[in-house]
């Protein structure tokens, strides 16, 4: 990731009495101020989150940051606030927003150094909770073992392929330890579109019988299966113990079942606690 020096520059003067933090961002040719965004998203691309932080997250006025000028472009004639930047390393003030979101961009990253620089990044300049979402990475390796995998594991553009686990060490590295780790969207067999043969291209979408290899129908159940499949990981990270807005941020993402997470459920928002039969054999293991 290149650097956002000469892209993007920040002055902050903070009112501590009125408890308001006010944040001019510079972009070079065109000015821009944090004035009343409440959360950035990084890697806006096309605005998506921004509408869905706003439906359900909570979130006022919303102010993206991306690193191409042809989408920070695109997103300011769609009527977006957005900057341009570099996310491994903006240069704000601590607690500037209430809030970041991350969809769907870790994986663009370079690697997990990248990806580790941008949640510290994100859990400084927010006060009260970080929501990521992304690909489901997870079963690569069981997939490969029986000659498929999701299309969105052979991507070019996905260089970072964050799994759960990959996700809770960044996150204890960083020492953020109110977290709930979730996916949704479960895939019971290689029947589903998501699911493409090894032999497959790359930077495919849905598979489509004619277009694409044949490709084996495989259960995934256990035993070869242990863990549940899913298409999309989602994570939350509480940042303030007294934010009083945790169980609605818990359950902004329909459809959720649990997979690893240090906090208790927020009474009427927990989503199903599966049992991972896996998960729990492999933490045996390790201990062992």
């Amino acid at each position: 990731m290149r650097s956002s020096g000469g892209r993007l520059y920040a002055i902050a003067l903070r009112a501590r009495f009125l408890g308001v933090a006010t944040v001019g961002v510079v972009d070079v040719g065109q000015g821009m101020t944090l004035d009343g965004h409440d959360f950035l998203d990084f890697g806006a691309s096309k605005g998506g989150c921004i509408d869905f932080a706003l439906r359900r997250l909570g979130g006022r006025k919303g102010m993206g940051v991306d690193i191409d000028p042809t989408k920070v472009a695109r997103m300011r004639r769609l009527g977006y606030d957005c900057v341009e930047g570099d996310v491994t390393d903006l240069r704000l003030p601590a607690r500037s927003v209430r809030f970041v979101t991350m969809s769907h961009m870790l994986e663009h990253l370079p690697d997990l150094d990248a990806v580790q620089r941008t949640i510290g990044t994100a859990a400084r300049v927010a006060s009260d909770f970080l929501f990521i979402q992304g690909p489901y990475f997870d079963a690569d390796e069981a997939l490969a073992a029986r000659g498929l995998r999701f299309y969105w594991s052979n991507w070019g553009g996905h260089t970072c392929h964050v799994t759960t686990s990959r996700l809770r060490s960044v996150l204890h590295a960083l020492r953020l330890r109110d977290y709930l780790i979730m996916a949704r969207v479960p895939v019971a067999d290689s029947a589903d579109s998501a699911i493409h043969p090894l032999s497959s291209p790359r930077n495919q979408h849905d598979y489509r019988p004619g277009e694409h290899p044949d490709k084996p129908f495989v259960a995934f159940s256990p035993p070869a299966f242990p863990d549940r499949i899913y298409r999309e990981m989602v994570c939350v990270v509480r940042l303030r113990r007294g934010f009083r807005g945790w169980g609605d941020v818990v359950s902004a993402r329909t459809g959720c079942e649990w997979l690893h997470g240090t906090l208790p459920w927020p009474p009427g928002s927990a989503p199903v606690r599966r049992f991972q039969l896996g998960r729990v054999l492999r933490s045996f293991n390790r201990r062992t």
